[in-house]
């Protein structure tokens, strides 16, 4: 791979990672990772004579292929070393048998350049794409729902202090209403007791008039009887 300062234009961070998010989720799981930590601690210090790296997520290889997408020095002895990581088990054997292929255009300088001045500024530079990217996922996807969120709250408030109005209204018709029902009742117990009243001072004068009328019928009567005895 040669050196070129024309930047590959391959797909931006944004979508070439955001595809990646839900398996980097899964497979960084806190307690897996937690637990893989945990066995990996307890093994043997003998067990490998060198530290292996940590397995990196789909995010973080996909961000890796961006981060080195640009040829370079360092991508270069790179590409040497992927054919050797199945022959030499030994890394620096490999490092070197990888250089020794590049070493003709490019010096262990033009290398570590290569990482400091290229690759770590195309990594500043996604994480700073990143972040504007999440910024407008976030108003996208974050933006209206609050919005919504914000008109859903007020209207809630409106409408609990419609209710509290409505409830007071209510409340003092109801008493109102408990005023007026108490004064008909008022008014109903002396109307009945009125009524008994007079139904009982007409009963008497039934009956004051119901024995007048036998008295008179019984003169009448007595008045027959004289006039057909003198008089017949």
């Amino acid at each position: 791979m040669a050196d070129s300062d024309d930047t590959n234009s391959l797909q931006g961070l944004g979508a070439h990672l955001w595809g990646a998010v839900k398996g980097a989720l899964i497979d960084e799981d806190p307690i897996a990772a937690a637990r893989r930590a945990k066995l990996q601690a307890a093994a043997p210090a003998a067990a490998a004579p060198e530290a292996a790296p940590a397995a990196m997520s789909p995010m973080a290889q996909a961000l890796m292929a961006q981060v080195l997408s640009k040829a370079t020095a360092y991508t270069a002895l790179t590409e040497k070393l992927v054919p050797l990581e199945t022959i030499v088990v030994d890394e620096r054997t490999r490092y070197q048998a990888a250089y020794a292929l590049i070493k003709s255009s490019r010096s262990v300088d033009q290398v570590v350049q290569a990482i400091a001045m290229q690759h770590l500024p195309a990594l500043e530079a996604e994480t700073a794409r990143f972040g504007a990217q999440l910024e407008d996922k976030e108003r996208q996807e974050i933006g209206a729902r609050s919005q919504e969120l914000q008109t859903l709250t007020a209207n809630i408030d409106t409408a609990a202090q419609q209710v509290s109005r409505l409830r007071e209204d209510a409340e003092a018709r109801i008493r109102q209403i408990e005023a007026t029902v108490a004064r008909d009742r008022e008014r109903q117990a002396l109307l009945t007791r009125d009524i008994d009243a007079k139904r009982h001072e007409l009963a008497g004068v039934q009956r004051q008039f119901d024995a007048a009328a036998t008295s008179v019928a019984q003169a009448l009567a007595a008045a027959k009887a004289t006039v057909l005895r003198h008089l017949a």
